[in-house]
């Protein structure tokens, strides 16, 4: 920090810079280099960062200091740089240093630092299915999206139409599936109380998946998932009847996030999470394929009985293909607290 703080009052003395003396020979081009810079949540990218470096002499001597800030889209550039020399940048915000490196920039080298992860709404294209039970088009506003489609989950025949165009899915990079949209009739037919096969929608949701599609449903949705990919999951009830998981009670559970990233990412390894309806759907297990990112102890009933699922799978996640799958059994709108935004952030960053 030393060596940043002497950078910055030797820069300070001329806002253009200091100049130096030696001039490279004439056949050595200067140089540039280029970056982004992500906020320290990594929930957007960062303005008005900046972007540092010295230019040193053979003796070791600062001869020259060159700033330069990030935009509205994190963006900055430092220009002119003398080729064939080291230089090590510093990307700083207040006192924090994002950011250092110290890379080679040949004659005439445009050097471009590798973007770093970095959360960006306005670069997915969403479409949300409604539902009675969910909303997390709520959710994603909070997030700064703005480019999302609703889908009426509580119209049967739009719904119908939506599902069974495969290239009106394939326009979206990630799709909702709120909990309570009109599931029958739509992806199964339970005229005889059992659902022995995926309807051609279910399998179109399987193909958008596999084909680099991403979902995400929560709660009621989970048939979707089930029947889908019905090896992935093991929920409480008979798995080939619809609906015939949602047999949750109501709890305050504190959650434990099993997932290390994700735990980093929220600083803390506990979530509060809410089931502030009952008939929600229980996972009792998962595969080998399957992510786990939170756990809870949970309580479910099938009206005669009451049972307890310790450690049960809240939030998991699997790929598919060349795309992922989201459920959370937990309803995200109604514990959209900080975490739980920030916990749909950094799932859909990994989708």
């Amino acid at each position: 920090m030393r060596f940043i703080a002497l950078s910055l009052a030797l820069a300070a003395c001329n806002e253009t810079g200091l100049t130096y003396d030696q001039k490279p020979p004439a056949d050595i081009a200067d140089g540039s280099i280029k970056g982004r810079v992500c906020d320290p949540s990594g929930r957007t990218w960062l303005a008005d960062a900046q972007a540092s470096l010295n230019i040193v002499d053979d003796a070791g001597v600062i001869i020259d200091t060159r700033i330069a800030y990030s935009d509205t889209d994190g963006y900055w550039q430092i220009t002119e740089l003398p080729g064939e020399r080291d230089y090590t940048y510093y990307v700083q915000y207040g006192p924090e240093v994002l950011q250092t490196e110290e890379v080679w920039i040949g004659s005439g080298d445009e050097y471009e630092i590798p973007e770093p992860d970095c959360f960006d709404p306005l670069t997915l294209d969403v479409a949300v299915v409604t539902g009675d039970y969910d909303d997390f088009n709520l959710v994603l506003n909070q997030m700064g999206f703005a480019n999302y489609v609703l889908i009426d989950g509580l119209d049967e025949a739009a719904l119908a139409t939506f599902l069974d165009d495969p290239t009106e899915l394939a326009k979206y990079d990630i799709i909702f599936f709120n909990g309570g949209f009109v599931e029958d009739g739509v992806i199964y037919d339970q005229e005889d109380d059992s659902n022995t096969a995926p309807t051609q929608r279910i399998a179109n949701i399987v193909n958008y998946v596999e084909s680099g599609g991403s979902i995400y449903a929560s709660d009621w949705a989970y048939d979707v998932v089930e029947i889908g990919w019905p090896d992935r999951a093991d929920f409480v009830g008979a798995d080939e009847i619809p609906d015939d998981a949602q047999l949750g009670d109501y709890e305050n559970v504190t959650a434990v996030v099993s997932d290390n990233a994700l735990a980093e990412f929220l600083g803390s390894t506990y979530l509060d999470v809410t089931y502030d309806l009952p008939v929600w759907p229980p996972v009792q297990s998962v595969s080998a394929s399957v992510s786990i990112h939170i756990t809870g102890t949970v309580p479910y009933s099938d009206g005669l009985n009451n049972y307890s699922l310790a450690a049960a799978p809240l939030l998991y996640s699997f790929n598919a293909g060349d795309g992922k799958v989201v459920f959370s059994t937990f309803r995200v709108a109604r514990n959209a607290d900080v975490d739980v935004v920030a916990t749909l952030q950094y799932m859909m960053y990994r989708l």
